[in-house]
């Protein structure tokens, strides 16, 4: 759960649903804090004024602004993680390249832009709580190394991983210069990443064959590339 995922990074967990709807407000309001002051100009003083509670319910919750940060990133991680495991379900490790990284790439895309605060925090997460992001790609690669496990039974094993590791590595690295482009440029970005993607899916797709799974019948939606 998401709640759990960051729960050893607060000073106490909320076990109540007022206390979490509190956390989840404080949580809110340092996203715009870090979005507007960066994380280094932000305090817990703006942080309590923004979310409208006391700095008293603050500490109550938090013991600092790095412990804000970490549950932050914590929780981007894990959303960045099932948005993944959304696009690209086991069942249909069969899936053509073209729907499949037009899947991939606009929920990762979508997650950025719906969450304006995500490259100070990410930036900041990089830099100061490693091991988020460390086992956020861990998760990824794992992942997609199931799914071309399923995809590509013939493959071998190690192949697979350098593949998995790849893929995550190009489609992050696509997402974020396309987060960071100005907006003309994006779906650009995007469809060169997509383009890269789709071609060494192809690829291997003609050496190692596609494998079959029952759910093969199942169709997943193809949704466009974003033009801003």
């Amino acid at each position: 759960m998401e709640a759990d995922a960051s729960a050893d990074r607060m000073t106490r967990a909320p076990q109540q649903e007022r206390g979490q709807r509190r956390v989840a407000q404080i949580l809110e309001a340092a996203a715009e804090v870090f979005r507007e002051h960066g994380v280094g100009g932000a305090t817990m003083q703006l942080i309590a004024e923004r979310a409208g509670a006391s700095m008293g319910s603050l500490y109550h919750f938090f013991p600092n602004k790095d412990a804000v940060l970490e549950t932050l990133g914590a929780r981007y991680a894990d959303r960045i993680r099932r948005r993944n495991e959304e696009a690209m379900p086991l069942s249909l490790a069969h899936l053509e390249p073209n729907a499949l990284f037009d899947a991939v790439l606009c929920a990762q895309m979508a997650f950025i832009e719906e969450t304006p605060a995500f490259e100070a925090v990410h930036a900041a997460v990089a830099r100061h709580c490693p091991a988020i992001y460390d086992a956020l790609n861990q998760a990824l690669v794992g992942h997609v190394g199931q799914f071309l496990a399923l995809r590509y039974p013939r493959m071998p094993e190690p192949q697979r991983l350098a593949s998995a590791m790849v893929s995550v590595s190009i489609v992050r690295t696509v997402v974020n210069l396309a987060a960071q482009a100005p907006a003309a440029m994006r779906a650009l970005v995007i469809g060169e990443g997509h383009a890269m993607l789709v071609a060494h899916y192809g690829a291997a797709d003609a050496q190692f064959g596609v494998g079959h799974s029952s759910s093969r019948d199942v169709r997943a939606p193809r949704p466009s590339i974003p033009v801003p």
